[in-house]
């Protein structure tokens, strides 16, 4: 009965989509902002971004921002999500998780 609920519970935080930034993560969490998207797309273009499905690169994710100015990494992470065709499910817990840098 226990698993049940377990399995329950996990389905219910899934709604998050699996989306996977690697290395670019503490990248873009470390980059000084505000940064524009051609900017990124400078320095950090070739990095993947990977789904259950696919691979994409941040440079072939961010081309159509142009010259869209990005205050946060969580900002970065949305229009990464956005142009992936995922809603940004949780963005408060989100945020949180993007903004803060381990220590």
């Amino acid at each position: 009965m226990s698993s049940d609920n377990a399995e329950h519970d996990l389905e219910a935080h899934d709604s998050a989509p699996a989306v996977t930034f690697g290395p670019l993560k503490q990248a873009l969490r470390e980059h000084r902002y505000p940064v524009t998207a051609a900017e990124l797309i400078e320095q950090y273009g070739a990095a993947a971004v990977e789904t259950p499905t696919k691979t994409a690169r941040l440079d072939g994710l961010l081309e159509d921002c142009g010259e869209t100015q990005f205050r946060n990494p969580s900002e970065v992470r949305a229009a990464v999500l956005d142009a992936l065709g995922h809603a940004d499910a949780s963005p408060e817990a989100a945020a949180d998780e993007w903004t803060e840098l381990r220590r």
